[in-house]
């Protein structure tokens, strides 16, 4: 096998769908009623989430009640939950005392934090299939941040599961306006249908081409329009987490409001099924050649450091 073929087999037709999002919806009068009730998040949905994460933590590591600090955060717990979305987002961000985790899970002390939390966000890719539709109203997603304080990412709102109380008070938002911001998402709405012409014309190309060389260039074109679009998704994405990092301006940042339109567009959708698309290749394409999916550079290094005597 090589790569071509299963990229091939992976694509499929990709289009701009533009969508609501919460940040350009009007607010709500109140919080949303499925979650909170006299301010606070409904016990039996606060407990559940807990039960969930706590379960998953506890198969591989031990105590995570003593390390991990629990919150729901982002739109959901705004005055920005209104967006005609289904399922509706629902963050839950975990922060990690590190030494705490060390002194109760001495395997990982040869870890960095961020190798740390990175290793914690992979185990939780197990967990969306059953969270994906949670409550069949929410796609609940888990994911630690390197930094251990959600106050230093500067989030929408932040309710502490941990402690059953607001750690971020949410405030009534309205939608930044800016002409140069504008012209940015524009660009990238631009760029975004020529990548996805290019693939459409690429897809066409392969399944009517007569010759192993008309072929051959249409796979071709087809890989740099899913490397292209892959590129510019990871472009607007890895922006969004500066955003929400000590240094960004979170839901006012430019970076946000490009994150936030370019959902509404339909661009970012599409830019992450490209991604998919050539994720899911590689994969097939490892697997076929090797047996298996080859691990990231990334977890080479953390299997060297927890096998480290």
């Amino acid at each position: 096998m090589n790569y071509y073929d299963a990229l091939v087999r992976q694509a499929e037709p990709v289009k701009l769908e533009p969508s609501e999002t919460s940040y350009f919806s009007t607010p709500g009068a109140g919080l949303d009623p499925r979650l909170f009730r006299n301010g606070k998040v409904v016990p039996h949905i606060r407990s559940l989430i807990l039960r969930i994460l706590f379960d998953h933590l506890k198969q591989n590591y031990y105590n995570p009640e003593a390390f991990a600090h629990v919150w729901l955060a982002g739109s959901a717990v705004s005055y920005q939950w209104t967006a005609a979305r289904k399922p509706a987002d629902l963050d839950c961000l975990i922060g990690i005392n590190y030494l705490g985790f060390r002194q109760s899970n001495s395997k990982y002390k040869g870890l960095s934090d961020k190798e740390i939390s990175q290793m914690f966000n992979e185990g939780f890719q197990t967990l969306h299939q059953s969270t994906s539709n949670f409550l069949d109203v929410f796609e609940l997603t888990f994911y630690v941040n390197v930094q251990s304080d959600i106050r230093s990412i500067k989030p929408y709102a932040a309710y502490s599961l941990t402690n059953d109380d607001w750690t971020v008070m949410p405030e009534v938002r309205g939608v930044p306006q800016n002409q140069i911001w504008n012209r940015k998402v524009e660009q990238d709405k631009s760029m975004a249908v020529d990548i996805l012409s290019r693939y459409s014309d690429a897809l066409t190309s392969i399944g009517s081409a007569t010759t192993d060389v008309a072929r051959r260039n249409a796979e071709a074109a087809l890989k740099l329009a899913v490397e292209q679009g892959a590129a510019l998704f990871e472009d607007i994405h890895h922006g969004r987490k500066y955003a929400f990092s000590a240094s960004g301006q979170g839901y006012a940042d430019v970076y946000n409001y490009r994150w936030q339109a370019g959902k509404a567009s339909g661009v970012v959708q599409a830019l992450k099924q490209l991604k998919e698309i050539s994720t899911k290749s590689r994969k097939e394409f490892e697997a076929q050649t090797y047996g298996m999916e080859l691990p990231s550079t990334s977890t080479l290094i953390r299997r060297a450091a927890t096998h480290y005597k």
